[in-house]
């Protein structure tokens, strides 16, 4: 069986690399590629994952190769070390730990190979990777006291530089700081004076403007943000609060939080104030005045719309779920006082039109109640025919009889050649025929149980997803709390896509929303 390679870039080979040590993945793959030349080895893919991911949902390369060891199709894979494969959690750990074993596939290293069907081979790879787990815990701690001392010296410790600077390395020293760049500063000055004194009219007059009119003016100019193709409300606010435009440096703001949500761990930044950031005087040299900032942390503060909430409270019982079919953005929730909630595309150049939010979630419950009535199951049969499981176990038993005979065959073959009965010429002859009959009779056996299982599956979403869409379609608008109607949604819808083409009076309606159920991947 063919061999395959993983490679991996860590922060201490992009540490190297800045030093000017070679690119890291390059190098791995030539020494792994030596190393399988001189060992036979065939080495048919490689992956390489370019994104620095502490656990295996944060690595796709990783998850497509666990897929392909889980299904046989490797009998090893190449890797540098071991830490290479892991250096998340325990559970990840034994992810990648049970993934080898049950497949019997090896990892070899050009140190050792490592044969997980061995025991102390397969207790060595464990503890290999606890190793690996507690030197990056040692690591990560290092780096991070590292950071917070260049911060309280002035350096910007960020991997990106904010708009208006670029980042460059201290002459005569470790770290790095902002300088800034002409053009970007020019529009930085720009913002803040549009926000805090006005932008100039046609007619000479001068007049104030809030965030998302001047990421349309912005937009209209044709000026390109540092990320994305436009600029946006909320990409103007965080200009407007960040004190690195008055020479500070800010640290720990938004740190990362981890919460663990429908079974999975999900990382984020919230933006509420944060008792342990770090805001000091940089080195490096401002854009702005601290009184023009401080005149628009005023304004901005006085600004209802763009105060950010401490509360958790969802206003929006759809959020998360729409998706403008036009530009691929979650639609959001806009509060409209003399009128009802709007639901909009947030991205300023999209002419995907707004519809009332109320009319969005009627259409949804409107299509839940579809579903408990029935109508999900004509869904379900377009993807996966709904039929009895009987023919399919009646059929398997019969080909594991045939198997079972085919088996009988071929060690009776071994037998008569064994005892002289075949020569070797009639002996391949038979056994070869035997064994390409038995590996039909297997294929399509393993076909069999699939379906069977499709089956199995399909019938048991049918018993509990129409059940859980009466249930919610009932009792939805007794529901007050949009956080908990949000929920309710969740559980049974996976996305909607939303387009809408005419505006006006009128067309409050013409909106076209498709909503795809949570079901199966078997029906993907």
């Amino acid at each position: 069986m063919p061999y395959c390679m993983y490679l991996r870039k860590s922060r201490a080979d992009a540490e190297a690399e800045l030093r000017g040590e070679g690119e890291t993945l390059a190098r791995h793959e030539k020494l792994l590629t030596d190393f399988a030349k001189q060992a036979g080895l065939e080495v048919k893919v490689i992956y390489k994952e370019i994104v620095s991911g502490e656990t295996i949902a944060a690595r796709p390369q990783m998850q497509k190769l666990l897929s392909e060891v889980s299904e046989g199709l490797w009998d090893g894979v190449l890797v540098m070390d071991i830490d290479r494969l892991a250096r998340g959690n325990s559970i990840d750990q034994g992810i990648i730990s049970q993934t080898f074993l049950y497949a019997n596939t090896k990892i070899i290293t050009p140190v050792k190979t490592y044969d997980p069907t061995n025991e102390f081979d397969e207790e060595y790879f464990e503890f290999g990777l606890f190793m690996s787990r507690r030197e990056y815990k040692t690591i990560n701690r290092r780096l991070q006291r590292g950071r917070i001392a260049s911060a309280k010296e002035g350096k910007y410790v960020g991997n990106k530089a904010p708009y208006g600077y670029e980042r460059v390395k201290i002459k005569d020293d470790t770290g790095f700081t902002l300088s800034p760049v002409p053009v970007q500063a020019e529009v930085v000055r720009n913002i803040f004076e549009w926000y805090t004194s006005g932008i100039i009219l046609d007619d000479g007059t001068k007049k104030r403007i809030g965030t998302s009119l001047i990421a349309r003016e912005l937009n209209h100019r044709k000026i390109k943000p540092v990320n994305g193709d436009v600029w946006t409300s909320q990409t103007i606010r965080d200009m407007l609060i960040n004190p690195v435009y008055i020479g500070k440096i800010r640290w720990n703001w938004r740190p990362a939080k981890k919460k663990m949500i429908n079974g999975k761990v999900v990382v984020q930044r919230p933006r509420n104030k944060n008792e342990d950031t770090i805001l000091c005087n940089g080195i490096h040299e401002g854009i702005i005045s601290e009184d023009v900032f401080n005149k628009a942390a005023q304004l901005f503060g006085n600004n209802k719309s763009c105060t950010i909430r401490g509360d958790k409270t969802t206003q929006n019982p759809l959020a998360g779920l729409v998706i403008c079919k036009k530009c691929g953005k979650k639609m959001q929730r806009r509060n409209n006082p003399q009128n009802p909630d709007m639901l909009i595309c947030p991205a300023p150049t999209c002419n995907n039109h707004a519809s009332y939010l109320y009319l969005v979630e009627k259409y949804v419950i409107d299509i839940v109640k579809r579903w408990s009535e029935g109508h999900i199951l004509q869904y379900t049969s377009n993807q996966f025919p709904i039929q009895s499981d009987y023919d399919y176990k009646s059929e398997l038993s019969a080909i594991s009889l045939s198997e079972d005979k085919l088996n009988s065959q071929l060690n009776k073959a071994y037998e008569a050649f064994e005892t002289g009965i075949y020569d070797a010429e009639t002996f391949k002859k038979r056994s070869t025929a035997l064994n390409n009959q038995l590996k039909e009779i297997q294929k399509k056996k393993k076909s069999l149980k699939d379906n069977i299982k499709k089956i199995i599956e399909n019938e048991k979403v049918i018993s509990e997803f129409i059940p859980k869409a009466k249930e919610i379609a009932g009792s939805y608008y007794s529901v007050t709390d949009n956080y908990r109607k949000n929920e309710m949604l969740k559980e049974i819808v996976d996305h909607m896509d939303y387009i809408k083409e005419t505006r006006g009076h009128g067309h409050e309606e013409d909106f076209v929303i498709t909503v795809y159920p949570k079901l199966p991947d078997v029906y993907n």
